[in-house]
């Protein structure tokens, strides 16, 4: 038996994963932007800096650095384990969509996904396991319900 419709519960546990990903994935990405800028900013300013030095007058780029400060201090310094646990969700994602594609005969894959998405919240730490939580409980009931209609009654 295939199921074709796509149920709620499939719908949030892809959404789940995808903001997972998203909050794994962003800072990083942000603070290298932000890297960047500072670098392409220092070497503009830098002759202004030498002026205002000789004038006696000090500048500090403290506002990007105050910036920079303020984001996640850890983010750049563990990114193998960010990309290991955003390759995990989407391991997981994709374990999950294949078993919803065939309810009944995809039993490797609704215990695989489960497993993945807890390594990627060990991975991922305290934050990312709040939200991925709704995600994993959806996925530890899909190995009771596979048909994942959980609004309906069992007939």
């Amino acid at each position: 038996m295939k199921n074709n419709s796509v149920t709620p519960a499939l719908v949030f546990l892809i959404a789940d994963i995808a903001v997972g990903v998203a909050f794994i994935l962003l800072p990083p990405l942000v603070i290298s932007f932000l890297l960047l800028l500072k670098d392409i900013f220092g070497v503009l300013v830098l002759p202004f800096t030498f002026l205002f030095g000789l004038a006696g007058w000090s500048s500090d780029m403290s506002s990007l650095d105050s910036v920079m400060g303020g984001l996640t201090p850890n983010v750049t310094h563990h990114p193998f384990q960010a990309i290991s646990a955003a390759g995990l969700l989407a391991v997981s994602g994709l374990c999950s969509v294949l078993a919803c594609a065939a309810p009944y005969g995809a039993r490797v894959e609704r215990g695989l996904a489960p497993v993945f998405t807890a390594l990627a919240m060990v991975l991922g730490g305290l934050e990312l396991s709040f939200i991925l939580l709704p995600g994993l409980i959806i996925q530890l009931y899909a190995l009771r319900r596979p048909e994942m209609d959980f609004l309906s009654r069992k007939k």
